[in-house]
């Protein structure tokens, strides 16, 4: 990989990911940003060679000014405009026009980067299976790179679709046990009764229709990874197991009477407040501090982004090629617009989704259609972000978070009560004059949940 690193400032997201795509495969480190005050702070933290600006995104702030340009995106209409403005910044050979030419964009950044002296050049470690360089998803990525080559316990926290497996995938993938075996078990989907010997087998004999010995997802796992998804959904009797397997590095197999050693990573994760859980009791504390070593956060999809281009754009080449629909190349400007309109309650799963969805039904080159929700999932409320509530004082946070769930309350029990005030004044121990405020304040209708369970 080329030690030079392209910051890319164009404020339309169809041009700001073709030019990710170029640069990336001409194997420059690039990094997207869209706002001058984006640009601006990501210059404060990261060194970069070069800045591909978009024409429509002049003129520059000082603080931009001291990096060495490439102007783009210039309609052929105005080169003798863009020319004139080009003079100002000593650019007058590095003006590409729109639509981009591979080719001209990467000689245009040969020409334009400095030269380091030899040995000036940083060494730059990646994450390649995880899409993305904005901040949030780059202090992810350098947080797996420091973990990968240490045995510690880690902890995903993040929202369901914001791709938890991967994350585990990844730091299996970039440490010493790669060779190994990488092994998931999702504990919500497992029933209680059989998740014990999934974890750690069982003998011949252990229980009817144990017919032979069987090993479990720990021993599976010998000195590779095992991935345990929803962690906090785990029996208590199960929690003290597992707290056992932790602290003694050796287990029993269902019905057996001699240890077995376990060898294994163990990575944890789930989209629950799992420090909340083990404040009211129902996950253990001594569990969670033993699988809390390394807490990796993961953020919402809304949360970054300025990754939103390159993602679909994966995704837009990985189900062209699986439903041979190569000709489908490109999102057109109004579809990658909507597309960074929308808060994405889904994550990084429902982007693939919608992707998918759109190429099965586009009938030319472009996407110009993404068919963003059902009519179920438009109605899907969005919980308040932490991003979103960290510019908050606390009582605002406070109310933030308090309008949002009571809401939530409020249209659950009239759903549960098909719209019956009495009864969910009853239910909830609320006198009909404050329920029905309530219902006025968050702009319900107890009609709408009369209709829907009729």
């Amino acid at each position: 990989m080329n030690d030079i690193r392209a910051l890319v400032y164009e404020k339309n997201l169809h041009r700001a990911a073709e030019l990710r795509r170029i640069t990336e495969e001409a194997g420059f480190v690039t990094r997207t940003v869209f706002y001058p005050s984006e640009a601006e702070a990501v210059l404060r933290k990261e060194r970069f060679d070069v800045l591909i600006v978009g024409w429509d995104a002049l003129p520059l702030s000082a603080p931009l000014e001291k990096i060495a340009k490439i102007i783009v995106s210039v309609p052929h209409i105005l080169r003798d405009d863009a020319e004139a403005t080009a003079l100002r910044y000593g650019l007058s050979s590095n003006i590409v026009e729109y639509p981009f030419k591979a080719r001209e964009i990467v000689e245009a950044i040969g020409k334009t980067a400095p030269v380091r002296a030899p040995g000036a050049a940083t060494s730059r470690r990646d994450v390649p299976s995880i899409i993305g360089a904005s901040p949030e998803i780059t202090e992810v990525k350098e947080l797996l790179l420091k973990a990968a080559g240490t045995a510690s316990t880690v902890l995903i926290l993040g929202e369901t679709g914001t791709g938890k497996e991967l994350v585990a995938r990844a730091l299996h993938d970039l440490g010493p046990r790669k060779d190994r075996p990488f092994v998931a078990l999702n504990c919500a989907a497992t029933p209680e009764t059989l998740l014990e010997t999934e974890f750690f087998g069982h003998e011949k004999g252990a229980f009817t229709g144990a017919v032979g010995k069987r090993a479990g997802k720990f021993e599976l796992a010998d000195d590779g990874t095992i991935f345990l998804d929803e962690i906090g959904e785990i029996s208590p009797s199960l929690q003290a197991k597992l707290l056992r397997v932790l602290e003694s590095r050796n287990f029993y197999r269902v019905g057996g009477e001699r240890s077995v050693a376990m060898n294994a990573r163990i990575v944890c994760a789930t989209n629950r407040n799992i420090f909340q859980m083990a404040q009211s009791g129902a996950f253990r504390p001594d569990l969670l501090y033993r699988i809390n070593v390394v807490p990796v956060n993961l953020p919402a999809l809304r949360e970054r982004m300025g990754d939103l281009p390159p993602l679909a754009e994966h995704f837009l080449k990985k189900y062209s090629s699986i439903f041979d629909k190569t000709n489908v190349a490109s999102f057109s400007d109004e579809a990658m617009e909507e597309m960074s309109l929308y808060p994405w309650p889904g994550n990084i799963r429902q982007l693939e989704h919608v992707v998918e969805r759109a190429i099965i039904q586009c009938e030319g080159d472009v996407i110009t259609n993404v068919r963003l929700e059902t009519p179920e999932e438009k109605n899907a409320p969005i919980p308040p972000s932490v991003a979103e509530m960290a510019g908050l004082d606390y009582s605002a946070m406070k109310d933030k978070v308090m309008d949002f769930y009571e809401r939530e309350y409020i249209s659950a029990l009239l759903a549960k009560t098909q719209g019956s005030l009495q009864t969910a004044c009853e239910m909830s121990k609320m006198d009909r004059k404050t329920l029905y405020r309530k219902i006025k304040t968050y702009g319900l209708d107890k009609k709408d949940f009369k209709s829907k369970n009729r």
